[in-house]
């Protein structure tokens, strides 16, 4: 037991948060605006990467993490204008799913030319050094990680249901035209959930690079298994969010120890699987009522 929690259930908690981060980031933006948004995961990466260039600008480090989400919520507010509003609530997916991977493509290699594509170490994140925790070996960044997805996703639930905002995007998701109706704007409402989506895929990304080394590449990754975390959970659901990506990364990091790290995905993807086979809308998914 002791050596299942060690391997497989702790590692397997800290990279499923992650995945959590991303599928809550999903989440806020479907439930708005009805686009995943396949470009979240060079988001993710534009964070560390953004404040490296700055320090090696030779930025103090706390205005490099300044101007790195100044950053940051600009490139999400022009993803917004030109990728997500466009295509709000209309029921075509391909031209959003066009829209972000395309998105996500000129990130990527944005991102690629101040280093040339090359992996780097990030030094001012959350420490990743080993330390003892109730008999298990574990890292502040792991415990920051985990703690990182319950405060977020508990915050945006209480967001939704306390606030006048909160309450006009679900207002906005319900019904978009009733809600343009009695005068909440669509473009308001899309960008604050754009917002709220890079605030969480910037906290993503320092905790990721507080891990490991931050490359491009990484991205795609965490959009790919953030994207079955979501589909797991139900689309657009907080909650599902956070235990599918918990799920996700515990069956994955269980895989990858007790089979071979060749069947990780198979075994991911048949649970998803077996899943939908029992709720075809995901663990917290609602089916979509239509009125006719």
């Amino acid at each position: 037991m002791h050596e299942f929690v060690q391997s497989a259930l702790l590692p397997g908690l800290s990279e499923g948060a992650i995945y959590g981060l991303v599928a809550v980031a999903f989440a806020v933006l479907f439930t708005t605006t009805g686009v995943i948004n396949f470009a979240h995961g060079q988001m993710v990466m534009l964070m560390p990467m953004s404040v490296l260039v700055a320090v090696g600008a030779g930025l103090p480090i706390w205005f490099a993490y300044a101007a790195a989400l100044v950053v940051m919520v600009t490139v999400g507010l022009l993803q917004e204008f030109v990728a997500v509003r466009p295509f709000m609530q209309s029921g075509h997916s391909v031209s959003w799913i066009l829209s972000t991977l395309g998105v996500s493509v000129v990130l990527a290699e944005l991102l690629a030319i101040p280093y040339g594509g090359e992996s780097r170490n990030f030094p001012h994140g959350i420490s990743a050094e080993r330390v003892e925790l109730f008999g298990f070996a574990t890292s502040p960044a792991n415990v920051a990680t985990v703690a990182a997805l319950i405060v977020i996703a508990v915050a945006l639930m209480i967001f939704y249901r306390k606030t006048a905002m909160g309450l006009e995007i679900r207002a906005m998701a319900e019904d978009l035209d009733g809600a343009e109706a009695i005068g909440i704007s669509r473009a308001r409402v899309s960008r604050t959930a754009m917002v709220l989506s890079t605030l969480v895929a910037a906290v993503t990304g320092v905790l990721v690079a507080s891990t490991q080394l931050v490359t491009p590449s990484l991205g795609l990754t965490y959009t790919f298994y953030g994207f079955v975390a979501t589909a797991m959970g139900g689309m657009g659901s907080i909650a599902g969010a956070l235990v599918g990506g918990l799920v996700v990364g515990v069956v994955s990091q269980s895989a990858a120890v007790y089979l071979d790290g060749l069947y990780v995905n198979v075994v991911v993807f048949g649970l998803l699987l077996v899943v939908y086979a029992i709720r075809p809308h995901g663990l917290f998914g609602r089916a979509a009522v239509r009125e006719v």
